[in-house]
């Protein structure tokens, strides 16, 4: 299976690498703003199956990917491939997977990621960022993601109910950002109290 790790916004703006990502996409797309909603390592292996797929529908954000694996070779495969938007039997183009090479595009390009050759044991690694526009933007994505995952809830419910609480707040980023983290919060003490329960009855 394909194996993704995650942090939050908040968490990454406070790193150096949020400074390079940033620069990079305001230079490129010359707009600035950007804010960062989903960060993830992802890590694929030969006999992982990938899908075809957009990043976001309506939306105006990118994708900054860097590959991390090194002494990749063109013939090992792990490249990203780029497709028309609606035609997925033409490939636009195929960016090869080399260390430490950037791909940064529109969330709505279909794209999918090429598991490394079924010969290799090396996985193949990259460390992705997708922006949103402005903050706000981006912590209304990161809670819609959350919300919907830890509250049993659907996806329109759960957007309905993050625009009333951006309202209330004023759309004050920060303040969303706030009440943002503290659902973190709670969620991450509800899994811990729910572990805690299971090994101890486990035990009786």
């Amino acid at each position: 299976a394909v194996v993704s790790t995650q942090s939050t916004g908040h968490q990454f703006v406070q790193s150096n690498l949020w400074t390079l990502v940033k620069d990079t996409v305001t230079q490129i797309t010359g707009h600035e703003g950007w804010y960062p909603y989903d960060i993830s390592c992802n890590l694929n292996r030969a006999w992982d199956h990938t899908r075809i797929h957009k990043d976001c529908f309506g939306k105006d954000e990118y994708t900054f990917l860097i590959f991390l694996t090194p002494d990749y070779q063109p013939g090992d495969l792990g490249g990203t491939v780029f497709y028309q938007h609606e035609d997925v039997s033409e490939i636009v183009t195929l960016v090869q997977n080399r260390f430490g090479r950037v791909a940064l595009f529109h969330c709505e390009i279909k794209h999918a990621a090429r598991p490394p050759h079924s010969s290799l044991s090396l996985a193949r690694y990259t460390f992705v960022v997708k922006v949103a526009r402005s903050k706000l933007s981006a912590v209304q994505r990161e809670m819609l993601t959350v919300v919907a995952h830890t509250q049993d809830t659907e996806e329109s419910e759960a957007e309905q109910w993050i625009a009333d609480e951006s309202e209330r707040l004023g759309n004050d980023p920060d303040k969303l950002e706030a009440l943002f983290i503290s659902l973190i919060e709670t969620a991450d003490q509800m899994r811990h109290s729910d572990l805690e329960n299971s090994l101890l009855n486990a035990g009786k």
